[in-house]
């Protein structure tokens, strides 16, 4: 695998009334998905890395929280390597690129509004009551979905009847993954785990809402793989609570 993914040769579903929906997220070997400080970035490997840029050439769409801004998260997102991956699978157009805020405050001088190359602008979505500034509309497309937080469910009917996506990848951060999750939105949940210990009190993981699910509806995963790259293991799990793909 010295040039592709561990991912490269998935063969995935594609939803109807929502995307089919996957997450992607990388922790340590003590669950943290990053350090206390920039210091500490990336946490991963080599191979984590390539499988996680190469991983969009299978998606129409990547979503993210507001909070991940700031990441360098643009990385790849419209390389030579991503255009010809793509290209080999029927594919022109990039990804569709999400960010998700309920408040709106964005900077609009974020690298990923910086598109260059990129041609298509990326979508911020924040709710009606959102004071989104001029300068965030100039540098992206708005869409207001739901009252005073983002309707997430209303956020992926939208995707997929408006914007023809089947397949959507979500990268984060934990907080939006947890209301993925608990919304019932995502169907397959990719982890790396990589060869490090941080040793954090309270580290920042791969998913975190207001308070832990009750015992009875703690998020249930069937393992479906589970891959070894050099010193990195590639750990892919079906969720058992999403919701039906067809209307």
């Amino acid at each position: 695998m010295s040039e592709g993914g561990v991912y490269d040769d998935l063969e995935l579903p594609s939803g109807t009334w929502r995307p089919y929906t996957a997450i992607q997220m990388v922790m340590t070997v003590d669950g943290a998905i990053k350090g206390p400080t920039d210091d500490y970035w990336p946490i991963s490997l080599e191979a984590d890395q390539r499988t996680f840029r190469r991983f969009r050439v299978h998606f129409d769409a990547v979503l993210h929280g507001a909070r991940t801004l700031g990441m360098r998260i643009d990385r790849y997102m419209w390389s030579a390597e991503l255009r010809r991956e793509r290209q080999r699978r029927g594919l022109d157009e990039p990804p569709l690129f999400i960010v998700v805020s309920n408040s709106g405050q964005i900077d609009p001088g974020d690298r990923v509004f910086q598109r260059r190359s990129y041609p298509i602008a990326p979508l911020v979505v924040v709710p009606e009551v959102a004071d989104v500034t001029a300068g965030l509309a100039a540098a992206a497309e708005i869409v207001r979905i739901g009252e005073a937080r983002v309707d997430l469910e209303a956020l992926m009917r939208y995707l997929a009847a408006e914007r023809g996506v089947r397949r959507l990848v979500c990268e984060g951060g934990a907080i939006l993954n947890y209301h993925m999750l608990n919304a019932g939105l995502v169907d397959e949940f990719f982890i790396t785990v990589t060869p490090s210990i941080i040793g954090e009190p309270r580290p920042r993981t791969a998913v975190e809402g207001p308070a832990a699910w009750a015992g009875d509806e703690v998020q249930r995963l069937e393992l479906v793989s589970t891959t070894r790259c050099g010193h990195e293991v590639f750990l892919r799990y079906r969720v058992d609570r999403a919701r039906p793909l067809e209307a």
